[in-house]
């Protein structure tokens, strides 16, 4: 009979969970600063001229320049998904169904802004990312509540591995006692 030398624990912070988990943040953070940084530069210059918007694309919606667009941008997408990114990658409570709201919430700015302005071909990009992040967000566990969520190390471990709880943080009793 072989024996078999003993697995090595899993890691909380390995397998396709935490893939999964490190690409939403990533995808997260990424598409809030963009989002950020578009609306801002659209608010800054409502002709659309810092990144070449045409402001005919306008005409017939209910704005007369760049302005609003931006600030809802920069508000809603920038820092919808800056916060989204930011509570998933600290592992807060609640961040999977941010992360959900987040990109459904993307998903129908969208929408919305096809049926105001039409197809531009970044709408059908940011639609696809939106997708993704529900996705992403839903393959992921919520983070544990209550006296589990003080063992968890979430996605900490990642981006700080030198982390480690402390065993009166985690409600382990002191073995020198």
């Amino acid at each position: 009979m072989e024996s078999r030398p003993p697995t090595a624990a899993r890691r909380p912070d390995s397998g396709p969970t935490a893939v999964a988990r490190r690409a939403l943040v990533t995808l997260e953070l990424a598409t809030g600063a963009a989002g950020l940084a578009g609306g801002v530069l659209l608010a800054a210059a409502p002709d659309g001229s810092l990144l070449r918007a045409d402001p005919a694309v306008l005409v017939g919606s209910p704005f007369g320049d760049w302005r609003i667009p931006g600030v809802l941008l920069a508000g809603l997408v920038g820092g919808g998904f800056l916060l989204a990114g930011w509570w998933q990658l600290r592992g807060r409570r609640g961040a999977r169904e941010l992360s959900e709201i987040a990109g459904a919430g993307l998903v129908c700015f969208e929408a919305v802004e096809l049926a105001w302005i039409g197809f531009q071909p970044l709408e059908a990009v940011f639609a696809v990312v939106g997708a993704t992040v529900v996705v992403l967000a839903w393959r992921t566990p919520p983070a544990p509540h209550g006296r589990r969520a003080a063992r968890w190390a979430g996605p900490r471990r990642w981006y700080r591995p030198w982390h480690r709880p402390s065993r009166r943080a985690s409600g382990d009793a002191d073995p020198a006692t």
